[in-house]
C-alpha cells in the first residue's frame, strides 16, 4: 500500500444489504481490457479502480520486487503528468487514490465525487499508455521502496518471520516462496530495460481490469472509457509461471531468531490447502479461521490466554485464518497457508503452543464446534460483509478480485450466501481432512539474548 492505510471515503451507504448480489454490466475492447460498470445512483459518489493480473507470484528470479516497485512508478509521472501531478490533480476535488500490491494482482483506486469520473479515467488511461520511467525515477523508487523494506520488515518486530522466512520455508517454488517486496540484491540488479519490459507485458490492457462503481450513467461512462483507453495498444506477452506446489508429507519444524522481538512467539501453519473457492472446504477453513484466532473470544484466545495462561496475544501483529500470513481468503490463489501466530510467555515452550493447538483442532475434528457457535461466527461475518459493501470501493474491490483471480467478476455474487451455507460438519470433515500434523510447519521464534527481559 502506497503511504498509510487509505481513507475509505465512506459516502455509499445507501446501498441495500438485503441485496447480496452486486448488479454490474460488462464489456471488452478491442484492444482487450476488460471493463466492469456497477451503477448506483444512491449518493454522487463513484470509485474508479483497476486491476492488473500481476502480482508477487509473476516475478522470476533475479527480479524479485517488481510488482510492488511498480505500485510506486505508477505515480512518479506520465506523457501529460508531471510528478506529484495525479495526486494533487485528484485531492483537488477531494478524491482519494491509493494501490496496493499483492501475491496474485496490482490493484489501483481512486474514490471520489462521481463528476470527476472523466479526469481519473484520463489520469489511468495517460499512465497506463505511456509511464514515464527514466533511470533517476526507477532508482528513486528502488531507493524508497528498499526503505520500506527496512522499516516495515527487515526492523519490525516479527515481520521477517511472517513476510519472508515462513514463505520461504513452507513452499519450495520460487513463485510463492519469495517476498513479494523483493530483496536488495535483486531490486540494486534492475535495470531500465527490464523494468520497462515488465511494464510492456503486465500493464498493457489485456492484462488488465477496469471497474466503475457508483453514480454514473453506464452509457455515457462506457464513451468515457472508450474514448480514453480503446487506442491503448497492447504491448509484450505476459509470462505466468506454474505455481503449483508438490504436497508436504510430514511436520516440520524451524527454529528462529528475531533480533527485535521481545516476546517469543510460535506460527503454526498448515499446508496443502484446498483450491480456491472449492465448496465447501474452502468456505468452512475460512470461517474456521475466525472461530479460532479472532478477537477475544477465539477459541485459541480462551484457550491460551485465558484458561492454561500460556500466551499474551493471538492474532497480533497479523490476523491468523486461511491464507496467513500474507493474504486473507478473498484475495489469493492456491497455494496459501492455514494458520496463526502465537506470542508466548518465555516460560512456555513452542511445543506446549504446539500441542495445545493440535488438540484444539482434534477436538473440532471430532465435532466439538456446535450450531450455536458457527452462528455467532456467521454473524460477525455476515456484518463485516455488509460493512465493506456499503462502500463503492468494497463493491469495486469484491468485483476486481473475482475477475483477477476467478476470471469473472460474477464469482464475487453468491459469495456470502455460500460462506452462510457452512455448516458445523463442513467445518468438522474441513479440519480432520487438512488441519493434520503431517501438514503443519511450525515457527519457534526465539528473543536476541539483548532483548530478553526488557520492557
Amino acid at each position: 500500500m502506497r503511504g498509510g492505510p487509505a481513507a475509505l471515503f465512506l459516502l455509499a451507504a445507501l446501498w441495500s444489504p438485503a441485496r447480496a448480489e452486486i448488479p454490474f454490466e460488462r464489456f471488452e475492447l478491442p484492444n482487450g481490457l476488460r471493463v466492469i460498470l456497477s451503477p448506483d445512483k444512491a449518493v454522487p459518489v463513484a470509485t474508479f479502480a483497476m486491476a492488473f493480473d500481476v502480482g508477487g507470484r509473476q516475478e522470476v528470479k533475479g527480479r524479485s520486487g517488481f510488482a510492488h516497485l511498480f505500485e510506486h512508478l505508477m505515480f512518479e509521472g506520465s506523457a501529460h503528468l508531471s510528478k506529484g501531478r495525479f495526486d494533487k490533480l485528484l485531492e483537488g476535488y477531494g478524491a482519494d487514490n491509493n494501490a496496493s500490491t499483492h501475491v496474485d494482482f496490482t490493484l489501483y483506486y481512486e474514490v471520489m465525487p462521481s463528476n470527476v469520473l472523466p479526469l481519473a479515467a484520463w489520469l489511468d488511461s495517460d499512465r497506463m499508455s505511456a509511464l514515464e520511467v527514466g533511470e533517476k525515477s526507477m532508482r528513486n523508487q528502488i531507493s524508497v521502496v528498499k526503505e520500506e523494506k527496512r522499516m516495515r520488515v527487515d526492523n519490525e518486530a516479527y515481520a521477517p518471520l511472517l513476510l519472508v522466512e515462513v514463505a520461504s520455508r513452507t513452499f519450495s517454488n520460487f513463485a510463492n516462496s519469495h517476498p513479494t517486496i523483493g530483496t536488495f540484491e535483486d531490486l540494486d540488479a534492475a535495470t531500465l530495460q527490464d523494468v520497462k519490459g515488465f511494464f510492456d507485458a503486465y500493464y498493457a490492457p489485456k492484462n488488465a481490469w477496469l471497474c466503475v462503481v457508483g453514480d454514473f450513467d453506464p452509457v455515457e461512462e462506457r464513451k468515457v472509457i472508450e474514448r480514453y483507453f480503446s487506442w491503448i495498444p497492447n504491448r509484450g506477452v505476459p509470462v505466468f509461471p506454474d505455481i503449483a506446489e508438490p504436497r508436504q508429507a510430514g511436520e516440520r519444524v524451524f527454529a528462529l531468531t528475531d533480533a527485535h522481538a521481545k516476546v517469543p512467539g510460535a506460527a503454526i501453519l498448515y499446508n496443502n490447502m484446498p483450491e480456491r473457492r472449492s465448496v465447501p472446504d474452502f468456505y468452512a477453513l475460512a470461517l474456521l479461521g475466525r472461530t479460532l484466532f479472532y478477537g477475544k473470544s477465539s477459541r485459541l484466545y480462551q484457550l491460551l490466554v485465558k484458561e492454561k495462561q500460556a500466551a499474551v496475544a493471538i492474532d497480533e501483529p497479523y490476523a491468523g485464518g486461511l491464507g496467513f500470513p500474507l493474504s486473507d481468503p478473498a484475495e489469493f490463489k492456491a497455494p496459501g497457508l492455514f494458520g496463526a501466530f502465537i506470542l508466548h510467555k518465555p516460560e512456555t515452550s513452542p511445543a506446549q503452543i504446539r500441542e495445545l493447538v493440535y488438540e484444539e483442532v482434534k477436538k473440532i475434528a471430532a465435532g466439538a464446534m456446535g450450531a450455536s457457535e458457527i452462528e455467532r461466527v456467521k454473524t460477525k461475518f455476515r456484518s463485516d460483509w455488509v460493512v465493506e459493501q456499503q462502500t463503492t470501493l468494497g463493491r469495486a474491490g469484491a468485483l476486481l478480485r473475482a475477475a483477477v483471480l476467478d476470471g469473472d467478476p460474477a464469482a464475487a455474487n453468491g459469495e456470502l450466501e455460500r460462506y452462510m451455507a457452512v455448516t458445523p460438519a463442513d467445518i468438522q470433515a474441513a479440519a480432520a481432512k487438512y488441519l493434520v500434523p503431517e501438514s503443519a510447519n511450525v515457527f519457534e521464534l526465539k528473543t536476541a539474548p539483548a532483548a530478553e527481559g526488557k520492557e
